[in-house]
């Protein structure tokens, strides 16, 4: 046996696997290393959650997704500075990775590496839908220090990530399609590799629904609504409430946003076509009336569990070899959320779903798998040539070494940005200028809040539950 060959084989794994790797993302999956943070957050504790986001600097593999967590811990546990921070990094890496040609060919060497190790070892990839929610935060960061012209750069951008991912999606569709049919050495092993995920995991359209695409997010479209009819920008209102009714046509607060615009724009023919659509008349327009809208968020994303399934496949010398593959996959059922109760006034009406952020996590792995499957039917093509040239040079000795690394890396790649919200939705409603008592109710969490509504001005609370507890932010506008 020459050991120092076969030591090289691996450390050339490790080393095209990301340099800055961590250890424990060779052997152990994202969603396990999360666990006790997540834990921490669900009874409520983000303050003692947030020392322990995972450090890591440029390079590393979950640089950027350890800020998006570090900025929505923080958010959570009220330290807006530590929040503002952790997202703006994030957000100046992405424009950077996005940008350098370096980053793409390093990218690239990621994934080559990775068919010795785990697509853990790979850069993580932050899909639309978080980038989008990158920017949504970033804007609520900005309101809460009263920059509402701050907020407003950052819902452009939210709004600009999903414009380009809907005009990209129809070419990535077509270059999946021809990743697939060159890959015809791989295409029965991935068709085995299919067949036994369908057996062995669940079935994702339950938990995706009706949701098209995994990006598009009627919260953000509401949200940027809200901000520009406060501003007074009402053509820029009117395209987004419009853009969050295609997607979430049953939203009452869009419904009410939509045909309050339509008599402020003054087109009759406009107003008749909207409530036509809506299906009911618009209200007259309130005098001495302020408008409050409620956003509320509500539990955790869930997280990406991992499948291991039994692959055997025909090796050169025409006997079968079984090699164990792990693939992410979501629970195929919805997060235990429900609507918040707003009372105001005399009124007890509830919040209306804007979307399931779950959901859009779920149909983005759903249009991940294929690549995803590809890369781990290569994976088992170049451990088989690994075992070869380990049995040659090292005989039973070299099989066992890299058999024991084989089974000790394949782990699946459950990374995805899991302290977001499982669902977020709205209430909107306007009432009397002055001193309001708004109380609010989820389960077994209950909070009132004493408010001070202005006369023609938008008042704005955030509102998140994370167990039995509700917290808020009030933001005037």
């Amino acid at each position: 046996m020459r050991p120092a060959s076969l030591t090289g084989l691996l450390l050339a794994g490790l080393l095209l696997g990301g340099c800055a790797s961590r250890w424990q993302d060779l052997f152990v999956s994202y969603s396990d290393q999360m666990v006790p943070l997540r834990n921490q957050l669900l009874l409520g504790h983000a303050a003692e959650a947030l020392p322990k986001v995972r450090e890591s600097t440029p390079g590393d593999d979950t640089y950027v997704l350890d800020l998006l967590e570090k900025g929505r811990i923080a958010w959570l546990a009220g330290q807006d500075g530590v929040s503002k921070q952790g997202f703006a990094a994030a957000d100046s890496r992405l424009a950077w990775e996005d940008s350098q040609a370096q980053y793409r060919l390093s990218h690239g060497l990621d994934q080559a590496g990775s068919l010795l190790t785990n697509d853990q070892t790979m850069a993580y990839r932050a899909p639309d839908y978080e980038r989008t929610m990158l920017h949504h935060y970033l804007a609520l960061n900005y309101l809460q220090r009263g920059d509402a012209e701050g907020a407003l750069v950052e819902v452009r951008r939210a709004n600009q990530v999903q414009e380009r991912a809907l005009k990209a999606r129809a070419d990535e569709v077509r270059k999946a399609k021809e990743e697939s049919e060159e890959a015809e050495a791989d295409t029965a092993t991935e068709g085995e590799m299919r067949q036994l995920m369908s057996r062995g995991a669940p079935d994702l359209d339950r938990l995706i629904g009706q949701v098209k695409n995994g990006f598009q997010n009627a919260y953000t479209f509401y949200f940027s609504g809200v901000l520009y009819e406060a501003a007074g920008e009402l053509n820029d209102a009117w395209v987004d409430y419009q853009r969050g009714y295609q997607i979430a046509p049953d939203n009452r607060s869009l419904q009410d946003a939509l045909l309050r615009l339509a008599r402020l724009r003054g087109s009759v023919d406009e107003l008749k076509e909207t409530e036509k659509r809506v299906g009911r008349k618009a209200p007259p327009l309130a005098r001495d009336q302020g408008q409050l809208v409620v956003l509320f968020e509500d539990g955790l994303i869930p997280a990406r569990r991992e499948i291991f399934l039994p692959l055997p496949i025909s090796t050169s010398s025409g006997d079968f070899r079984t090699f164990t593959v792990a693939v992410p996959y979501y629970d195929n059922r919805a997060s235990d959320t429900g609507p918040l109760t707003v009372s105001v006034d005399k009124r007890v009406e509830q919040t209306s779903e804007l979307v399931r952020l779950e959901a859009l996590a779920a149909k983005d792995l759903q249009e991940r798998l294929p690549g995803m499957l590809t890369r781990q039917a290569l994976r088992l093509v170049a451990k088989e040539q690994l075992r070869r040239s380990a049995a040659k040079e090292g005989g039973d000795v070299g099989n066992i070494l890299v058999g024991i690394f084989n089974t000790l890396s394949e782990r699946a790649d459950t990374r995805s940005w899991l302290t977001l919200p499982a669902e977020a939705s709205s209430w909107q409603g306007m009432v009397p200028a002055g001193e309001v008592q708004l109380r609010l109710g989820a389960g077994s969490a209950m909070r009132t809040l004493p408010l001070t509504v202005h006369a023609g001005r938008t008042t704005l609370v955030w509102v998140q539950r994370l167990g039995a507890g509700l917290s808020t932010r009030v933001m005037p506008l």
